[in-house]
C-alpha cells in the first residue's frame, strides 16, 4: 500500500487532474476520501515548492542573459500573454491550475508572480482545492451509482 500511495504522490506533481481518479478506481486498494485528497495535494505541494523555486531561478538567468543580448521583442502572444495575466492575476491561474497541471502552473508563477511572497502558498492551497473537488466529484458519482 505505501508503495502505491508514494507513486500517487509522484504521479501528482505531473498528472494531477488524473491521479485522483487513478486512485479511486484502483482495483487493488479502496481509498479513503481523506487518503486520495492528503495523497495527491501533498504530491502537488511538493512540486509547486520545487519548480516554482527552479522557474524562480531559470527565469532569473534567462533574464540576466537576454539583458546582455539586448532590447527585448514584444511578440503577439507576449502581449496576450501580459494581458491575461494582468486581467485576471493569480487568482485566475488558481482557478485553472487543477487543468493545467502542476509543473506548468509553477512555471507560470514563477515567471509572472515571481514578487508576491505568498504566490506557493496560493497555488499549493488551489490543488488542495481541485483535489477536494476532484476525489469528491469520484465519490458523490461512486453513491449515485450505488443508490440508483
Amino acid at each position: 500500500m505505501w508503495g502505491k500511495l508514494i507513486g500517487y504522490f509522484f504521479l501528482s506533481i505531473v498528472k494531477f487532474l488524473f491521479t485522483p481518479s487513478a486512485m479511486f478506481l484502483d482495483p487493488t486498494e479502496d481509498y479513503s476520501f481523506l487518503t486520495i485528497v492528503l495523497t495527491t495535494s501533498s504530491g502537488a505541494a511538493v512540486g509547486v515548492f520545487v519548480i516554482y523555486s527552479f522557474g524562480k531561478r531559470l527565469f532569473k538567468y534567462l533574464s540576466m542573459r537576454a539583458k546582455r543580448r539586448g532590447a527585448k521583442v514584444f511578440s503577439a502572444s507576449r502581449r496576450r500573454i501580459v494581458r491575461i495575466k494582468n486581467k485576471y492575476g493569480i487568482f485566475g491561474l488558481m482557478l485553472i491550475s487543477g487543468l493545467i497541471s502542476v509543473p506548468i502552473t509553477s512555471l507560470i508563477a514563477s515567471k509572472y508572480f515571481n514578487h508576491k511572497k505568498e504566490t506557493p502558498f496560493l497555488i499549493t492551497l488551489a490543488f488542495f482545492a481541485w483535489s477536494i473537488l476532484l476525489t469528491g466529484v469520484h465519490f458523490i458519482f461512486k453513491n449515485a451509482v450505488n443508490a440508483g
